[in-house]
């Protein structure tokens, strides 16, 4: 009799116990599907801000944290031009943490009217303040190698650049090089360049930190030398061909 007893006891023992984990899975189980997001936190943004992540996310309104999977939020975010990666992670605790990475614009084509990413994306959905525009026309296949060669050059030299005009070098009306463009700086210099050696802007402050006068730097010949002519040199160079030719 005895036996039995204790066999009995342990049953039930066993089953209360079985019964306390199965309510509180069923507790945690609707804690987690009800728990609200508490908090967002938005990393590596510069052009787009948080609210514009948020609402893209679909979590505006803080929602249940596992309405949307990460993905899900992942997606909606990847939909917005400007990113060009996305990391979200959730916590029990309802933080949810979304990293991004922003693609940049690289100028702003005033013909058409809209800013060109650094994907190669156009948009006007925004406004940015600081990147160059593009003035003239320029030929399709030669927009084209604009474009993907500007993503060579870091955005603290894109916000030196005021103006990018398309000037391919003639002689005698033959053209001799139809990649070349005239860039107006902010600092009040010139830049002539072309898209072989578009990528020597990335130097452009550590060559103009070494000369102390304003004028036209050449960046497109096949030589590595720069050529500089100072604004004050050309008006006396001018000056003296007009004496000349009084003579």
């Amino acid at each position: 009799m005895k036996n039995k007893k204790i066999k009995r006891k342990l049953k039930i023992k066993t089953f209360i116990k079985f019964i306390i984990v199965i309510v509180l899975i069923v507790i945690s189980s609707y804690y987690l599907f009800n728990l609200p997001i508490k908090n967002i936190y938005i990393k590596g943004n510069n052009y787009l801000s948080d609210g514009e992540i948020i609402s893209a996310a679909k979590i505006k309104n803080y929602p249940r944290l596992f309405k949307f999977s990460s993905n899900t939020i992942k997606k909606n975010i990847k939909k917005l031009d400007l990113i060009s990666s996305c990391k979200v992670k959730k916590s029990l605790f309802g933080k949810v943490v979304i990293e991004v990475e922003e693609e940049s614009p690289l100028f702003y084509n005033r013909n058409d009217s809209i800013y060109v990413l650094s994907n190669g994306k156009k948009t006007n959905d925004y406004e940015f303040i600081g990147i160059p525009y593009l003035v003239n026309y320029v030929p399709d296949n030669i927009y084209e190698r604009l474009v993907k060669n500007f993503q060579k050059i870091d955005n603290e030299s894109i916000k030196m650049i005021s103006e990018i005009e398309y000037s391919p070098s003639k002689s005698k009306d033959v053209v001799i090089d139809d990649t070349r463009f005239i860039l107006r700086m902010n600092d009040g210099n010139i830049v002539y360049i072309n898209l072989i050696n578009i990528d020597r802007l990335n130097s452009y402050h550590l060559i103009y930190s070494a000369l102390h006068e304003k004028g036209i730097l050449e960046l497109d010949s096949d030589n590595e030398n720069v050529v500089f002519k100072s604004y004050k040199s050309i008006e006396n160079s001018k000056k003296d061909d007009g004496k000349e030719n009084e003579e």
